[in-house]
């Protein structure tokens, strides 16, 4: 067994994280790393159907859905994804409002809108997905983790990946302290795991390494009795597993109010396209907007569905959602409302369309409006629309 050497000469040469590692890191210890994380990765990784047929189309289509989105969760939307869209040609070659259709429920549709442009680029340039990291990183929604972990695992390329988990990892397998969010903290630790990836099975290390965080060296209740490195661990050695990594600044959230104006007119509902950029880019919504002073629920439906060229008259309350996004916490309340005049326009939304309830399941909606459309439709079924 290896033992971890303090205060041992350091392999990595110019090291100068916030607080450099307290663990002397030997050739000896790194090659004891990679030979029990890999033993340990064989035996207990999960099974996925990326896994289990590591395509490189595969593969990246299941990167892409991983950012920031947990393994669980992605499951039965990669199966779906997969059996519509099988290859890369199938999916450049369908609508993007579509690929939206397919994503709807895994959020951060911005991935999804990069996914597809980028299928596009590359069966304009033959069809196959760039083998390199560098290469890898040209394409639309593809960063260093993303294009290290596709390089690795779908194509051998002796690459490092750094994400949450591995951060941690390393945090309490090297007692590194500070805010390892910061910029230079960053650089250090993919040099570092530059130095710790196996170059004979860098995809399955990289996996390892990510495997471990997610389901062993977990933030809060880490099951140490569980871990193959135990052994090799500054932070596990002084009885402190959950000190590191410290946790940075945090973004403080804030409250929203939301009202979309479910607007009614000889039997169909208003549904508007929001623009290509931005949050929930590309996706339809009932006409929605935010509050911005002290007003009641019945004038803010009126003002989204003002934007929209069209007058309502409140009737009532459908539904209330509470939903976060990134750093605002989002009270959603769908309100029900009869058409009065106008011709629907754009405004500020790409296009509109009046619908039957049945239509809106074949238009990709964000999760909270969604919910509010299925709201809608029991309301239809049980004829008590108002």
């Amino acid at each position: 067994m290896v033992r971890v050497h303090h205060r041992a000469p350091f392999l990595l040469v110019g090291y100068n994280l916030p607080t450099m590692p307290a663990v002397g890191i030997t050739p000896e210890w790194i090659a004891e790393l990679r030979r029990q994380l890999l033993r340990w990765f064989e035996l207990h990784k999960r099974p996925t159907p990326w896994r289990d047929n590591p395509d490189p189309y595969r593969v990246w289509v299941s990167e892409i859905m991983l950012q920031q989105t947990q393994t669980a969760t992605v499951i039965p939307y990669f199966e779906r994804f997969i059996a519509r869209f099988p290859d890369v040609h199938a999916l450049g070659a369908a609508p993007l409002e579509e690929v939206l259709r397919y994503w709807e429920g895994l959020g951060y549709y911005a991935r999804a809108r990069n996914l597809h442009r980028a299928a596009q680029l590359i069966v304009q340039n033959g069809g196959h997905l760039p083998t390199t990291a560098e290469q890898l990183r040209e394409l639309p929604g593809i960063g260093a983790y993303t294009a290290g972990a596709i390089a690795s695992i779908a194509f051998g390329q002796p690459v490092p990946v750094v994400d949450g988990n591995v951060t941690r990892v390393l945090a309490r397998l090297l007692w590194l302290k500070g805010d390892l969010k910061r910029h230079a903290a960053q650089k250090q630790l993919w040099q570092l795991a530059e130095q710790l990836v196996d170059p004979d099975h860098p995809g399955a290390f990289n996996q390892a390494l990510m495997e471990l965080g997610s389901t062993v060296c977990t933030p809060t209740q880490p099951r140490c009795p569980e871990c193959p490195v135990t052994h090799l661990c500054e932070a596990y050695r002084r009885g402190q597993p959950t000190a590191v990594p410290e946790p940075s600044r945090r973004i403080p959230t804030r409250t929203v109010v939301d009202v979309s104006a479910i607007v009614e007119r000889e039997g169909r509902v208003l549904l508007a396209q929001r623009p290509p950029e931005g949050l929930w880019g590309g996706l339809w919504e009932f006409p929605r907007t935010t509050r911005s002073a002290r007003e009641s629920l019945e004038t803010l439906a009126i003002r989204a569905a003002e934007q929209l060229g069209i007058q309502v008259e409140p009737r009532q309350l459908l539904l209330q959602l509470r939903h976060v996004v990134t750093y605002s916490k989002i009270h959603l309340y769908g309100y029900l409302c009869a058409w009065h005049s106008g011709e629907a326009q754009c405004g500020p939304y790409r296009a509109v369309a009046w619908l039957t309830p049945e239509e809106l399941q074949h238009y990709p909606l964000p999760a909270p409006q969604r919910k509010l459309a299925e709201a809608l439709q029991n309301q239809t079924v049980q004829g008590t629309l108002f």
